[in-house]
């Protein structure tokens, strides 16, 4: 009996040490160059420039206006929302690239802003 408690101790042990890791993972920065366009719909076009974005994960949400829930894996960070707009952040973590979609409505008018570029983490 003594045997038994002693591995399901060590199991525990184990997976709550797994646990922890993996939860440090998921608190990081990272910094990114790359295009960004922004359009307002309706408009007669859209604007194209070079910009760097920070993107800041805490416990594996993506710290924004409204903090998203972010699904993690080893080779892409997926952060998806409807909540007061539309977001589609994707971080590849096998080659640093990330892609970010947001559209929405501020107060004059609906918007789309786009994001594709380089990242490293800071």
């Amino acid at each position: 009996m003594t045997k038994k408690i002693k591995w399901v101790l060590i199991l525990v042990i184990i997976s709550m040490s797994t646990s922890f890791a993996v939860a440090e993972n998921k608190t990081t920065n990272f910094k990114c160059k790359g295009i960004a366009t922004f359009e307002l719909i309706g408009s007669s076009g859209k604007k194209e420039e070079v910009k760097t974005i920070s993107f800041s994960f805490i416990d594996g949400s993506l710290q924004d206006l409204n903090n998203i829930d972010c699904v993690w894996s080893k080779e892409l960070i997926k952060c998806t929302s409807n909540f007061l707009n539309i977001r589609n952040l994707e971080i590849n973590l096998k080659n640093n690239k990330a892609t970010d979609f947001i559209a929405g409505n501020k107060g004059f008018g609906q918007y789309v802003e786009t994001f594709s570029g380089d990242c490293e983490k800071s």
